[in-house]
């Protein structure tokens, strides 16, 4: 009742028609008016100061902007497959537990789930682009590792790279080399003769020289980004690892996390190839050949032009009377010298970064009518030698299919008994 009491003390109000009522309206408007005039007139001074913040830092705000965008598409997809599974993704029943056809029915349903989620995820990589397309791609070359729907779906990636506009490419080179494209060029090819998730390449032509060159140049946007998608993927990996305890892939975000930033700074690819060609000097057999570097600066390398078509294009083999199991077996030795002896490892070798240039018959000291010319240097590993070793000790026991050896060496190298699919993953075999 006490609270009442006050409570109606305090809404008293005139009665109305009263002159005392006409003056409380008349100041009760007023202030009303006034109270909603500063609200105006706050409200405009934030907007306005908001504005004139963004403005001025608007790089900062975009990026911010751009970022938590990106980070959003990674989250939200990120949750859609982890419920997916969660709700639709059924247990594989043992061996002989249940029919053949519901087993069939089981596997069915686990693989409309896979091609599902994977689909999702895709989207979400190429709406994000940069780093993303470069998950996606890694995802589709582990066979081995992923059920087939996931580096099926994925492979598409492979060709899906957005080129970057011409202005924005004259703008990368300005700012790196501090001159114009026509400056350096007497001749640049407005389309791109490769587009990768990186960086793309132009053909051009130097001024001061007139040599032809190849100019790869990295995408405006890729390192702005680089460090809040690693972020991201670190985040989304480690999501998945606490939704799914038996995900057991957390060392490609630790892999990216080293690797990226090597490979986004081009200076890295002028010292490996130089590295590379030092290494295979004294190789007169071996039919390689290592564009030679002409200058580097952290986003644009400009090389030497070299023809040739990827080592896969088998019609492009046939043209020129180039058989492909020799191009096979000398892949194989350039990489086998690479892995057991040399140390010096090139970790990024599909078919894109792999050309076959046809040469004429006895024009060359390896007496073949190819070379093999290995592009994209960015990222090497060193091998020390005891990994070496055991690696080509696990090699000659598979070869030899001692089994207690491939467990011996396969704990060696894996640290895991798992050297039945550690055999796979080598291999490539069941």
């Amino acid at each position: 009742r006490p609270f009442v009491a006050r409570a109606l003390q305090v809404r008293q109000l005139p009665w109305p028609g009263s002159r005392s009522h006409q003056f409380y309206s008349t100041t009760a408007s007023r202030g009303l008016r006034s109270r909603r005039w500063q609200r105006t007139a706050f409200g405009a001074a934030l907007t306005v100061g908001a504005c004139g913040y963004t403005v001025y830092n608007y790089d900062t705000a975009y990026l911010v902007a751009a970022s938590v965008y990106r980070s959003s598409v990674a989250a939200n997809v990120t949750c859609q497959v982890a419920w997916d599974y969660y709700r639709n993704f059924p247990e594989l029943p043992a061996e002989g537990s249940v029919s053949e056809d519901e087993r069939r029915a089981i596997q069915d349903q686990r693989s409309k789930v896979h091609v599902r989620a994977a689909e999702k995820v895709k989207r979400a990589l190429m709406k994000n682009g940069g780093v993303y397309i470069k998950l996606g791609q890694h995802i589709s070359a582990m066979q081995y590792v992923l059920p087939m729907e996931w580096c099926q779906t994925m492979q598409t990636l492979q060709d899906r790279n957005t080129a970057s506009s011409l202005d924005e490419i004259g703008q990368v080179i300005a700012l790196d080399t501090g001159k114009t494209v026509d400056e350096l060029f007497s001749v640049f090819d407005a389309e791109p003769i490769g587009v990768a998730s990186l960086a793309q390449v132009h053909r051009a032509v130097l001024r001061e020289t007139g040599e032809e060159v190849a100019v790869k140049v990295q995408h405006p946007m890729v390192r702005t980004y680089s460090d809040i998608d690693i972020a991201t993927v670190s985040v989304m990996f480690e999501f998945i690892h606490s939704v799914f305890p038996d995900f057991k892939f957390m060392w490609l975000s630790a892999e990216m996390k080293g690797s990226l930033p090597r490979e986004l700074d081009f200076c890295n690819d002028k010292i490996n190839a130089e590295q590379v060609q030092w290494n295979f000097a004294q190789h007169a057999d071996i039919p390689l050949t290592v564009p030679r570097m002409i200058q580097a600066t952290e986003r644009v390398l400009i090389m030497e032009y070299v023809n040739g078509r990827r080592c896969d294009d088998l019609a492009y083999l046939r043209q020129h009377n180039i058989d492909p199991s020799q191009v096979s077996r000398e892949i194989g030795r350039v990489f086998a010298e690479m892995t057991y002896v040399q140390g010096f490892l090139h970790c990024d070798p599909h078919p894109g970064n792999l050309f076959v240039r046809p040469r004429a018959q006895g024009s060359a000291s390896h007496g073949y009518n190819f070379d093999l010319v290995l592009l994209d240097h960015g990222l090497y590993r060193q091998l020390p030698s005891q990994f070496r070793y055991e690696y080509a000790e696990m090699w000659y026991a598979l070869m030899r299919g001692d089994q207690a050896q491939i467990k011996y060496w396969s704990r060696k190298l894996s640290g895991t008994d798992l050297y039945q699919l550690f055999s796979i993953i080598l291999t490539g075999h069941n």
